[in-house]
């Protein structure tokens, strides 16, 4: 039986019914949320998350949707996102920070860096939020979030917790922060000059715009770079695949590990990209390539 309006009237934040998840990845693409949730502050994502797992309902939290494909049919169950004020607090005291988990990370490194905070520079042009940030271990070129995080307050199920740095495992683009719901993070970072770490900010942002495709919309890169190889880009750029493209979705002319939305892609029309290019790259090289971006959702 379809969950009703009416059925909801314990959530105090915003509810939307077949929302287009479009409109909350930076692909734009994706079809609708069953039930996107706005949820006002941690008691009302418990008492969302209660009766998710009460009903036996999928849950799926969005950050600022920088590494996800979603499927064309959308996510069943609800979605929550962390956009309300309550998620995105930070507090600085000396080089401590602690962060919610909905806050930008593009607010994050202007905060911190008017404090006279560095450590985070590599994380310029990042559109997602610290969660998403974390749970990948977000990263370029040679140094990560997770190199930096203290402990991390979390949901598992409807446990709240926290992880030291002792419960903490951060990998190449990934963590075992994944399936958890996120709430804040404790960093350390390090004291520099305000004029030092802004232009260091800059500086990063500079490489990026010049070798990455940021005019279109996308996710960054698809694929992990193989382990002992050489970069992804370059293998799927050897195989011919630069400018390729599939329905409204092609492989970056600037750069071969990105896929862009040049107007009107489908999810499908990004798998179909995707398979592809790890076809021939495994023909060609017998590399396997994985994939970095996130897919969820109906196909």
């Amino acid at each position: 039986m379809p969950v009703r309006e009416e059925d909801l009237k314990f959530i105090k934040g915003t509810i939307k019914f077949e929302e287009p998840i479009s409109g909350h990845t930076t692909f734009k693409i994706g079809g609708p949320a069953e039930i996107f949730v706005y949820p006002s502050d941690e008691e009302d994502l418990l008492r969302v998350l209660e009766y998710a797992y009460g009903h036996k309902m999928g849950v799926f939290v969005i950050g600022g949707g920088s590494k996800l494909l979603v499927g064309d049919k959308g996510i069943r169950g609800f979605v929550i996102s962390f956009s309300a004020p309550s998620f995105g607090k930070l507090n600085i005291e000396g080089d401590t920070v602690v962060a919610g988990c909905g806050l930008k990370v593009n607010e994050l490194l202007k905060k911190t860096s008017s404090e006279g905070l560095g450590g985070l520079e590599f994380l310029s042009g990042i559109p997602g939020t610290l969660g998403g940030a974390l749970v990948m271990n977000a990263g370029w070129p040679n140094r990560a979030i997770g190199d930096c995080v203290e402990e991390v307050t979390l949901i598992r199920g409807l446990e709240k917790m926290v992880l030291g740095r002792s419960g903490l495992t951060f990998s190449y683009r990934s963590s075992n922060l994944e399936g958890s719901v996120l709430l804040s993070a404790k960093l350390k970072l390090e004291k520099k000059p305000v004029d030092r770490v802004e232009a260091e900010i800059k500086s990063n942002l500079e490489k990026k715009r010049k070798t990455q495709d940021l005019g279109h919309p996308g996710i960054g890169s698809i694929f992990l770079n193989p382990s002992g190889k050489v970069p992804a880009w370059r293998v799927i750029e050897s195989c011919g695949f630069r400018g390729k493209s599939v329905g409204g979705a092609a492989v970056s002319e600037k750069h071969a590990n990105f896929i862009i939305n040049r107007g009107g892609a489908t999810a499908v029309d990004v798998r179909a990209l995707i398979d592809e290019i790890q076809k021939k790259v495994f023909k060609e090289h017998q590399i396997v390539l994985k994939l970095e971006a996130k897919l969820t959702g109906d196909f």
